[in-house]
């Protein structure tokens, strides 16, 4: 009974996910805002003030964690955002390279940060170095967020031509029927993913915002917004892993 449970289908799928640098960074992640969530909401009613130090150091440790994790992935998106230089689609490309290369100094700037906060070594303008990584952070996420709403819009134009010219030129045979009906699946998982892509930015967006003073939300909310974040990207990941 014990070796069925191991080898379970779910287990097992766990286990891949587990293997994975993005899947681990979402559990971390969402470990990190719950518990800056849960420390401001225990704060709120005079919680045992040793209960909340141990959440804040929490969530700081996971935080740390999290920057080494993600060290050298900035070449990731340089390499990504030279790709992005052939494609076709001028607006596509102009949206897809500002995602890229503001992912790309925003994770540089983080990887100093880590250094910092470890003693590697110590910066004397760390907060200006800080403040970079959220600015070049919300330069990726909006340019993400306007590349999302674009593509939405291409998938509405191309699914309801496809549903429309189906249904006019009446298809009867049964190979072109297969090929559109696909076709029109392909687009509506493509529009699925679009629209958790929209909401994971839009919910990260909040972070490097009120770290900047652009708006002023209390922490718990920025925690929630973390944590949501967190629970659709682990989605995202969960389902590439078989």
């Amino acid at each position: 009974m014990s070796f069925q449970v191991i080898h379970h289908p779910v287990v097992n799928r766990s286990l891949k996910y587990a293997n994975t640098t993005v899947g681990r960074d979402k559990v971390y992640k969402g470990v990190q805002f719950f518990a800056r969530f849960l420390a401001w909401y225990l704060s709120r009613l005079d919680y045992d003030k040793d209960t909340i130090k141990r959440l804040s150091s929490l969530k700081s440790t996971i935080a740390s964690a999290r920057k080494l994790m993600r060290i050298g992935k900035f070449v990731e998106h340089l390499q990504f955002a030279s790709k992005a230089l052939k494609e076709k689609d001028e607006f596509a490309r102009v949206t897809t390279l500002g995602r890229r290369l503001g992912y790309t100094v925003y994770l540089f700037c983080d990887s100093l940060i880590w250094a910092h906060s470890t003693g590697v070594y110590k910066f004397n303008q760390i907060k200006r170095i800080t403040n970079t990584a959220s600015k070049f952070w919300i330069i990726g996420l909006i340019s993400s967020i306007i590349h999302c709403f674009y593509k939405l819009h291409q998938n509405g134009y191309q699914t309801s031509f496809l549903e429309r010219n189906s249904k006019s030129k009446n298809i009867e045979n049964s190979e072109q029927s297969s090929s559109v009906h696909s076709s029109v699946n392909d687009l509506k998982r493509e529009r699925k993913n679009l629209i958790r892509q929209l909401f994971q930015d839009l919910f990260d967006i909040v972070i490097p915002l009120t770290s900047l003073g652009y708006i002023h939300l209390e922490d718990g909310i920025v925690g929630l917004s973390g944590v949501f974040s967190a629970i659709i990207g682990a989605k995202i990941q969960w389902e590439k892993v078989k």
